[in-house]
């Protein structure tokens, strides 16, 4: 019997190992048929990979359908982002006229006047100028000679000369070629600038001579300060005005300097890259100190407008017409009583303002609430219950 024991146990191991397998061989865990009885018994096997749908390839996306194209792409920019062009401002008939003559630098400076009164149907610039003349070369342009039948033609309210950044050379004077800075030159020199400014000035019209800036060259800034010292000196004396634009084209040190400063009070690059020209900023800066003089010539010239633009028809906002003048409305003028020198009131009467007129029948008229609040300060019996009302309640 003791024997049979352990035959008996092995049998029903046996048995439950054989119904686990029958188990294992259900359709749900037909997967897990390739186990093997080492796996199940000591549990140390690898998950069988799970059996996933068969891949499939994605479906195609439609295209999208692309954006008609603009009719046109000028006007699609014009349309987008972009500022119609402003229309220049017509002229008066009456506008004042500034003459601008001289060299590259009057040229610049022109081109600087003509933007800063562009808007303005008051003034008129007009621009004379040769960018290689000066006052040494009058064989090449006499401004001299041709300043007068500018003055009869254009009848300008002033005149703006630039001239002297091209006269560092040599001057024919009686046949001679003489150098730059003899005393010949100097002395010609200085009779030429007084002479051309005094065309102007006998003639009551004011002069503004500018004077040139400085440039990238040492030795050709060293010249230009000799020459502005002889404009000054000169022009003045002739009944003008020198405008120093100096300042504006230095550093902190006095030295040349490309960029600086602009109108806006923004940093800009002032001169070209050689050094001697003038950009937009720098046109617009040398310009600047041209104008504030100006201004003060033109007056309320330059804000001048149209009478259509002034005063535009009623009828354009779908009102009446009442620009005409209306006859006025005549005035009734009816006597009044004089009054005595001798009345301290000056009123009529020595009657005080406490005085109580009698009334027609022989009665005296009751004072009204206003006069004896305001003659005697007596406001009255307040209303029961308002707010200035301090009688005191007693049950």
């Amino acid at each position: 019997m003791p024997r049979l024991m352990p035959v008996c146990l092995a049998a029903s191991l046996v048995l439950g190992l054989f119904a686990a397998m029958l188990a294992l061989s259900s359709p749900a865990n037909a997967q897990e048929r390739h186990r093997t009885l080492f796996d199940l018994l000591f549990g140390n096997y690898r998950k069988a990979p799970e059996q996933t749908a068969p891949a499939t390839a994605p479906a195609k996306r439609k295209p999208k359908p692309k954006p008609k194209a603009a009719a046109s792409s000028s006007s699609s920019i014009m349309n987008v982002g972009t500022k119609k062009p402003e229309q220049p401002v017509q002229k008066l008939d009456t506008a004042r006229h500034v003459l601008v003559l001289g060299d590259f630098m009057a040229n610049s400076i022109g081109d600087g006047l003509l933007d800063s009164f562009a808007s303005e149907p008051g003034v008129v610039i007009d621009e004379k100028t040769d960018g290689a003349s000066g006052l040494v070369r009058n064989d090449h342009r006499d401004w001299i000679a041709a300043l007068p039948g500018l003055l009869d033609e254009l009848k300008p309210v002033a005149v703006v000369i630039a001239l002297g950044s091209n006269d560092r050379q040599k001057m024919l004077i009686e046949g001679t070629r003489e150098e730059f800075h003899t005393a010949k030159w100097t002395t010609e020199y200085e009779r030429r600038i007084a002479e051309l400014t005094s065309v102007a000035t006998k003639r009551q019209i004011p002069v503004f001579w500018v004077g040139a800036p400085p440039f990238q060259s040492p030795s050709l800034t060293a010249d230009i300060v000799t020459i502005n010292l002889m404009l000054r000196r000169q022009v003045e004396a002739a009944g003008g005005t020198f405008i120093d634009i100096w300042e504006g084209f230095i550093d902190a040190d006095g030295k040349f300097t490309a960029t600086g400063s602009g109108v806006d009070g923004q940093q800009a690059r002032l001169r070209g890259s050689d050094g001697v020209s003038l950009t937009k900023a720098g046109r617009a800066k040398a310009a600047f100190y041209v104008e504030k003089p100006l201004r003060r010539i033109l007056g309320d010239t330059a804000t001048q407008v149209p009478l259509a633009t002034a005063n535009p028809p009623m009828s354009d906002f779908g009102l009446p017409n009442l620009s005409m003048p209306t006859a006025p409305t005549p005035t009734v003028i009816t006597r009044t009583e004089p009054i005595a020198m001798t009345d301290p009131a000056l009123d009529g009467s020595n009657a005080l303002a406490a005085h109580t007129a009698p009334a027609a029948n022989g009665l005296l008229i009751a004072p009204s609430a206003r006069d004896r609040l305001v003659l005697h300060g007596d406001a009255g019996i307040p209303p029961a219950g308002r707010v200035d009302d301090y009688k005191i309640r007693t049950k």
